[in-house]
């Protein structure tokens, strides 16, 4: 399996990657903001790989709908680049930090959390004190915003943001969601929406539905229907003057984004349809002991059991004879000799979290394991140029691990993996 290893030094807890900014968590109670995109320009590398390099860290997203892929002379000759830059172990110094370093502050979240998320420049923080809410990319002097608001007192142990919604998985309090879209009052909502109150530690999105994951359950789908809904059309319209808080970013890039959702989320309302358990959708016998993990992304259900990891497409909207699950073929993983601890998906794959490593298995069907019991770990499935990513954070250092295989591979007939948009 062929991945390009970035290695930051120190000591973390967490990571984020958003808007050419890099966020950790340092274990001295203070949050490091690096500008990314200066660091990765300043590695020392050769000419030639320089343009790979920059898909590969920066543009992550720029290669899925690229037109210039479909001549076979340019496919092969980038083919043969990421091949090249995965055969090189990037190292960065503490002067390179040092060099890139936009500020570092006092972290002004509960400290250590469960979770966190950054969504329209707002960063999202989930603890068992409850979830808080500030600013980031606001200034040079602190990249966060000092003084977080506290959105809520419900403990939670997950958390995921599209949709301009937080969903969130508390625990034995069971699956919520929480709009981020003010009301006629222009004030937010004042407690989360109880979705169900099965046990659930890990939530995704799958488009405008969630899959809540548990220790306890096999997992279940929580089937929302999006629809239209007029009466937010003005309450939504000045909900962009949040923008004018970022003197020092790049606004137009944020009203894309913003735009873009907009089209899917703002003027409509989720409605909670049903909840499927995961052997209904599976169509398994609901004894636990066969069953590893279960959870959900996007496109695709997985379920891990002894010896395989079983997959289910979903479809939000079936047309003519389409299902909305349609069971796909399993995959023998024979070296599941230990419980899964957490697992989720990307574009290039998935990655399956136990006690002493991870495993990756990615679009193309290979495995491999990073040993070491990592501090913390992530994926970022809903940025924009980092998809390609996964973060793994062990006791005195970051790895930033980047795969490249995935442009190259048919979205449509992929069984491992979130489809990407090609169009």
């Amino acid at each position: 399996m062929q991945t390009l290893k970035v290695n930051i030094p120190g000591e973390y807890y967490d990571s984020q990657i958003y808007d050419g900014k890099l966020y950790l968590w340092q274990i001295d109670g203070s949050i490091l903001t690096l500008n990314w995109n200066k660091l990765v320009k300043g590695i020392k590398i050769s000419e030639n790989l320089r343009v790979p390099l920059y898909f590969a860290l920066i543009y992550g997203e720029n290669l899925y709908s690229n037109k210039l892929l479909q001549d076979s002379d340019i496919k092969d000759l980038l083919l043969y680049k990421f091949k090249q830059l995965s055969d090189i172990s990037i190292e960065i110094s503490k002067q390179d930090i040092i060099d890139s370093t936009i500020s570092q502050q006092d972290n002004p979240f509960p400290f250590p959390h469960a979770d966190s998320s950054i969504h329209y420049k707002t960063l999202y923080v989930g603890s068992q004190s409850g979830v808080s809410s500030s600013a980031c990319g606001a200034n040079k002097k602190e990249s966060i915003y000092p003084q977080p608001e506290k959105l809520f007192d419900l403990p939670v142990a997950s958390l995921s943001t599209s949709n301009l919604t937080l969903a969130l998985a508390a625990g034995h309090e069971g699956l919520f969601d929480y709009s981020l879209i003010p009301n006629s009052s222009n004030s937010k909502s004042i407690e989360p929406r109880c979705i169900s109150k099965n046990h659930s530690n890990l939530v995704r999105w799958m488009y405008a539905s969630l899959f809540g994951s548990s220790y306890f359950n096999n997992g279940y789908f929580a089937d929302f229907k999006s629809v239209k809904d007029k009466s937010k059309m003005k309450i939504l319209g000045g909900a962009t003057n949040q923008l004018s808080l970022f003197e020092n970013t790049d606004k137009e890039i944020a009203n894309i984004e913003y735009i873009d959702e907009q089209k899917n989320s703002k003027n409509s309302q989720r409605q909670l349809q049903n909840l499927f358990p995961s052997e209904e959708i599976f169509k398994v016998d609901a004894n636990r002991s066969k069953y590893r993990f279960t959870w959900g992304v996007q496109d695709k259900l997985c379920l891990v059991t002894e010896n395989s990891l079983r997959i289910t497409r979903y479809i939000p909207k079936p047309k003519n004879n389409e299902q909305k699950f349609t069971n796909l073929d399993s995959l023998k993983i024979e070296e599941l000799n230990n419980e899964i601890i957490s697992a989720d998906s990307s574009f290039f794959g998935i990655v399956l979290e136990q006690e002493d490593r991870l495993l990756v298995v990615n679009s193309l069907l290979e495995k491999k394991y990073f040993p070491g019991e990592p501090v913390n770990w992530r994926v970022f499935s809903k940025s924009r140029n980092y998809t390609n990513q996964l973060h793994i954070i062990y006791d005195n250092s970051l790895c930033i691990y980047s795969f490249n295989h995935d442009y190259f591979v048919n979205q449509q007939t992929k069984l491992v993996g979130i489809v990407a948009n090609t169009k």
